[in-house]
């Protein structure tokens, strides 16, 4: 009896701690107020949260030196000699028949 209570119990409790842990419904609240932030230990906001201001573009520097010329390539090399086949060793057979066996002790 107890047995079939909680069979039916379980599966109802289950479903009911389910729906309490699904998402909220609608979207998410946003909260109007601004966060304000203080001056760090030196005395200076943090430089993520203040603006940046943009650097001035930098001077067209003098042209790059021309590339290096590459390198000649040196003699190819001679072919590799193909492997040789592995020759198969033929398969291990247990002879599990202990019947004939008998007087072997």
């Amino acid at each position: 009896m107890l047995l079939m209570v909680a069979v039916l119990l379980v599966p109802a409790l289950l479903a009911v701690a389910g729906t309490m842990l699904a998402a909220p419904a609608g979207p998410p609240q946003v909260d109007s107020r601004t966060v304000e932030m203080g001056a760090g230990p030196d005395g200076k906001p943090a430089p993520g949260l203040e603006p940046t201001p943009t650097p001035d573009p930098a001077p067209p520097q003098a042209p790059a030196p021309p590339a290096p010329e590459p390198p000649v390539p040196a003699a190819p090399e001679a072919p590799a000699v193909p492997p040789q086949p592995v020759p198969v060793v033929p398969p291990v057979v247990i002879d599990d028949d202990d019947d004939d066996d008998v007087g072997d002790d």
